[in-house]
């Protein structure tokens, strides 16, 4: 009740680069929902890979499963990209591993020089004794419990096999450890769907491994994470003190799709604006964005700040299907989309590989088809391509 009066720079809620963990990670209920049913309430733990472009989640997901999934089962999560430049071969993958699951199930993990010289053998050794610790009786009930190795950036593998740095086996080495173990599974994470992993080492995995999609969040979900954003660790009490007009909200929608990491973005660009204008500049104001603060922070520096999320998704439009980027190039002056017709007519490339392309871009969520014709999707990225 009353005006709130702001006296110092609001201290910015909004997470850009990092994972959101903890309670300011919401609008993934459904994909919770679908690890709880996988890893909790079946008789053994299911491996999943969690795919979708860059910035859109995937390791937030995994960082907080743990959390959601309760204690029973326990999460030993990895970034591959963090493994370090791999040059002892694949015991050093399973020591970086071992580690990790080390500190989640407070199990000391084998020597290097063990996974070293014979990196199968032991590995296979030290999880069986991690199965052993977590099997506990609970009265003259046994407690199954389970863990699951998160591997994020799984690109990483097929990075170390394709330079000849880890067999080609390996992948097939991983899914004999799953069926071998009811209470280990395998949760991957990266760009790629798995009709995309189609080299010979990932084939073991394709029966055994769920998919799960990470696409944009709903239209509610990025209300509640501008709106309600949960503030710095000690002041969750304390209300956010500024708001949004629906107007507001609306446009930031509009322009993210719900990409999590741009509205994140438009959001901690928004408190800095605030900030610059009424404590450096002195401005009055009302602690209240509107659709124009929302334009005033897309602007040049905006580009340049999401600049790894719009170079991610221009560069997996490169790999695989030919044809990509010259759609995209295609689509970015209209806004309201072309038709295949039209498509064909700009770029010069036949009906077949242009709906090939298509294809694989829609599956990226990269565009949408709307009444026959073809939009990319996320309109910031929309005008980051016909700046190029």
């Amino acid at each position: 009740m009353g005006e709130i009066s702001i006296t110092q720079p609001v201290r910015n809620p909004y997470i850009i680069g990092d994972p959101v963990l903890g309670e300011r990670f919401v609008g993934r209920e459904d994909i919770m929902r679908q690890l709880e049913e996988l890893w909790v309430t079946s008789e053994s733990l299911q491996s999943i890979v969690l795919y979708g472009h860059r910035r859109i989640g995937k390791t937030s997901i995994l960082r907080n499963a743990a959390n959601s999934v309760g204690s029973g089962v326990k999460v030993a999560y990895i970034n591959m990209l963090n493994a370090g430049n791999i040059s002892q071969g694949v015991g050093e993958v399973l020591m970086a591993i071992c580690d990790v699951i080390s500190e989640t199930v407070n199990l000391p993990p084998p020597t290097d020089a063990n996974l070293l010289n014979l990196p199968y053998r032991t590995f296979e050794r030290y999880l069986k004794q991690v199965v052993e610790t977590l099997n506990v009786e609970t009265g003259n009930f046994p407690s199954l419990q389970g863990l699951i190795i998160a591997l994020d950036e799984f690109e990483k593998i097929e990075e170390l096999i394709a330079a000849e740095k880890i067999p080609a086996d390996f992948m097939g080495y991983l899914r004999g450890l799953v069926q071998m173990y009811s209470q280990v599974g395998f949760a991957f994470a990266g760009l790629h769907t798995l009709e995309e992993m189609t080299a010979d080492y990932f084939e073991p995995f394709f029966a055994s491994v769920i998919p799960i999609h990470v696409g944009f969040m709903e239209r509610g979900a990025t209300r509640q994470i501008l709106a309600n954003p949960v503030e710095i660790e000690n002041s969750a009490s304390e209300d956010f003190p500024l708001d949004y007009t629906p107007e507001a909200l609306d446009t930031i929608y509009h322009l993210t799709h719900g990409q999590p990491y741009l509205v994140q973005l438009v959001g901690f660009q928004l408190v800095r604006r605030y900030n610059d204008q009424v404590f450096e500049m002195g401005h009055s104001r009302d602690p209240v964005f509107t659709v124009n603060d929302v334009d005033a922070v897309v602007n040049p520096e905006f580009f340049k700040w999401g600049r790894y999320y719009f170079d991610g998704v221009w560069s997996q439009a490169a790999q695989g299907v030919a044809g990509q980027q010259a759609i995209l190039q295609a689509l970015a002056p209209h806004p309201q989309g072309l038709s295949l017709q039209e498509l064909a007519e700009v770029t010069g490339i036949n009906f077949q590989d242009i709906q090939d392309s298509l294809r694989t871009l829609e599956r990226h969520d990269v565009v949408k088809e709307n009444q026959g014709h073809w939009q990319i999707v996320v309109e910031l990225f929309r005008r980051w391509v016909e700046k190029l």
